[in-house]
């Protein structure tokens, strides 16, 4: 599949404003150090110094720095220049031990890529939910990657309890219910971006055959969401308390399906 540059124009848009503001609006939030966390858990565990990987849809950077400081080399991603501009002020801020490579480049334009191949490839906090077409990026990423290698992504959860219960007390049946009942939709009401919100069946559905599904897990099964940041200042404790709990059950089936976030480890066959 070929894309058009300009259907993702608007995409590229919205990015570069929401960069502006993405710090206070989650990056910088109590809930959303605590999502970022449970994802740095994982990547610590799968990377390795040494290891050569691809960042897709890498934001403002703190993920590639991270990793940076623990001596694996990050090719990082993302559609929208001004993230680009802003990682890169991070990273040269922080000086990594390696520092990451940032580019700007769609995840549809990964075909695009001749460099390879890497030691695995990862994608946080719903990144891919705004792509149309997920088995492109596994025949694209399939070519990338060495055999054996791992491919983290962190994407939306479906079915969110914490969500339907706060919405629901702030009296907005609506959009309760809307990741449970629609696979796809605005990434804001007030905003023509689409998102896909597949099932974690139907992202291995599209992720196989070249990728095999080895464990996943919940992020954000008892912590509200990043919306929620007024409740989580108002009561540093029990969100200390459910991001214990959080921790400890986020991997245990039926518990991870009602999750804010999935996180799912794939390797490649």
């Amino acid at each position: 599949m070929s894309f058009n540059a300009d259907l993702l124009k608007p995409t590229a848009s919205f990015w570069d404003a929401a960069a502006e503001t993405y710090e206070h609006r989650f990056t910088g939030t109590t809930v959303g150090q605590i999502r970022r966390q449970a994802v740095w858990q994982e990547l610590e565990r799968i990377f390795k110094p040494g290891h050569h990987i691809l960042e897709l849809n890498c934001g403002t950077g703190l993920d590639a720095v991270f990793l940076g400081n623990k001596g694996v080399k990050v090719e990082a991603f993302d559609i929208s220049p001004r993230m680009i501009e802003l990682a890169q002020e991070h990273s040269n801020c922080v000086r990594p031990a390696t520092p990451p490579s940032f580019r700007v480049l769609p995840t549809e334009h990964l075909g695009t890529l001749t460099e390879g191949p890497f030691d695995g490839a990862f994608s946080n906090f719903s990144g891919l939910n705004c792509v149309e077409d997920l088995s492109e990026v596994r025949k694209n990423l399939a070519r990338l990657l060495k055999p054996g290698s791992r491919f983290l992504l962190c994407m939306m959860g479906r079915f969110v309890p914490v969500e339907m219960l706060w919405f629901l007390a702030h009296g907005q049946p609506k959009r309760a219910f809307a990741r449970m009942l629609n696979e796809s939709g605005s990434y804001h009401e007030d905003t023509r971006l689409k998102v896909q919100r597949p099932t974690v069946s139907g992202i291995r559905a599209q992720m196989s055959p070249s990728f095999r599904l080895v464990r996943w897990k919940g992020a954000g099964i008892t912590v509200p969401p990043s919306y929620a940041e007024s409740f989580a200042v108002r009561f540093p404790g029990l969100i200390r308390a459910l991001a214990r709990f959080d921790r400890r059950a986020g991997a245990l089936p039926v518990i991870r399906s009602m999750a804010d976030c999935v996180i799912l480890e794939f390797e490649r066959s």
